[in-house]
């Protein structure tokens, strides 16, 4: 099968990018022609096809928002995105397409020329864009459906997009133009990565005919290292000043992800001074970075790492006497946890989104209420005190190799696949 993937982002950036490249390296060692189309980045990984890759551009929290106000035609309907689809449909012939995220970088003009030539074409739904103008359906520290029914002038309204007026003003148009356009009409099968998406795409008006469930693939550790085992004094990676401590042998929970507010970062250093002196080990960047260096002075045992290649926090994890996922967002899958479980470690999670198809309370692990620090902090002393924790967490790591067996998820996906070229 030849096969077209779509991505905003060709390097490993996130959980999206992990899916997209897991997918593209399964389908490949499968025998199929894959093919990509992403931005142009230095950091991109190679591609056959990345002559063909669009224009670089820039709509994180760092980029102004007066640019981003210039690039306004861009982030609405993206011609250069639509030309690069174009190019690469003239030399790379798919039998199917399948986008992932193509966001604000590539925009929906990109499937215009999969519906000129008629290429049937799939999406899987790692946020919701498609309805939702920032994307992740969370607004000023919770959870937020103002706009559905297509009433994006709340974005605005609530300067959601990244707490900017104009960003949001930005976002409100380019709903409104996609909304109108139908710019999502040529996706005939829409995948869910949970029974949660799935339930909140049918509230958004997807037909249920047009959603299949297909949990994310998660490939299992190596078989050599044994979860537990790291010592401190072995200490992965360089020594980061004013960061880690002497290395005590003393257990410790660790968090790690995006430093994002959606994330439940800014609950961290109230969940570190409940558990003191465990240490509460941070491992992520992001844009609530200087906040969790600032709450040092008050929680010394809060151990911020900043970035953390994908080896070294392998090693924390699998060391962690218990990993802590805080969400306040509508977590659509969630690796981290997943990637915890398959480790044998204890987890304790917030009740929302998709986390509880994962985390079942006391079977595979701890639920909490979203939001509450003191709640969180008490199931993690329990994780790290009650010996059922390790008894959780290896009924977890079963629950994830049954819902997550790579093989599965291929054969899943290639069946999708074929179901959505039978219909074209």
């Amino acid at each position: 099968m030849r096969i077209l993937l779509v991505n905003a982002f060709h390097y490993l950036r996130g959980g999206v990018e992990r899916t997209y490249l897991d997918e593209s390296r399964w389908l490949s060692a499968a025998g199929h022609e894959v093919a990509h189309l992403a931005i142009q980045d230095p950091r991109n990984v190679a591609s056959p096809g990345a002559s063909h890759f669009a224009p670089a551009a820039e709509f994180g929290e760092a980029a102004p928002a007066a640019r981003q106000i210039v690039q306004i035609p861009r982030v609405i309907w993206s011609a250069a995105a639509e030309r690069a689809m174009d190019a690469l449909l003239g030399e790379f012939h798919p039998d199917i397409a399948h986008l992932h995220a193509p966001s604000r970088y590539l925009t929906p003009s990109i499937l215009r020329p999969l519906e000129r030539e008629r290429v049937p074409t799939v999406m899987t739904l790692h946020d919701f864009k498609p309805w939702c103008t920032n994307r992740i359906l969370f607004a000023h520290g919770e959870p937020c459906e103002r706009c559905k029914g297509g009433h994006h002038w709340h974005a605005l309204a609530t300067s959601c997009v990244q707490d900017s007026r104009a960003k949001s003003a930005v976002g409100m148009i380019e709903a409104y133009v996609h909304q109108s356009a139908g710019a999502y009409r040529h996706v005939k099968l829409w995948i869910a990565p949970s029974r949660f998406v799935y339930d909140k795409a049918v509230e958004f008006g997807v037909l249920p005919a047009a959603l299949r469930v297909l949990p994310h693939g998660v490939e299992p550790p190596p078989a050599d290292p044994e979860p537990g085992t790291f010592a401190p004094e072995e200490e992965p990676g360089p020594a980061r000043a004013g960061t880690r401590s002497s290395g005590s042998g003393a257990p410790y929970a660790l968090f790690t992800g995006r430093l994002s507010i959606e994330k439940g970062v800014r609950l961290l250093p109230e969940i570190a001074r409940a558990i003191a002196p465990t240490r509460l080990v941070v491992a992520g960047e992001g844009p609530l970075a200087g906040v969790l260096a600032d709450a040092r002075e008050r929680a010394p045992n809060l151990e911020p790492l900043g970035h953390v290649d994908d080896d070294e926090l392998a090693a924390y994890r699998r060391s962690a006497a218990a990993v802590v996922v805080p969400s306040l967002f509508y977590e659509h899958f969630c690796y981290v946890a997943a990637e915890a479980l398959l480790d044998e470690r204890p987890v304790v999670a917030a009740r929302i989104g998709a986390i509880p198809e994962l985390i079942e309370h006391e079977v595979t692990g701890l639920l909490v209420r979203p939001g509450d620090a003191g709640a969180i902090a008490a199931a993690l002393r329990r994780a790290l005190d009650d010996a059922a924790a390790l008894r959780w967490a290896k009924a977890g790591a079963r629950r994830v190799r049954e819902k997550s067996n790579p093989a599965a998820h291929l054969a899943g996906l290639l069946n999708i696949y074929r179901e959505t070229i039978g219909r074209n």
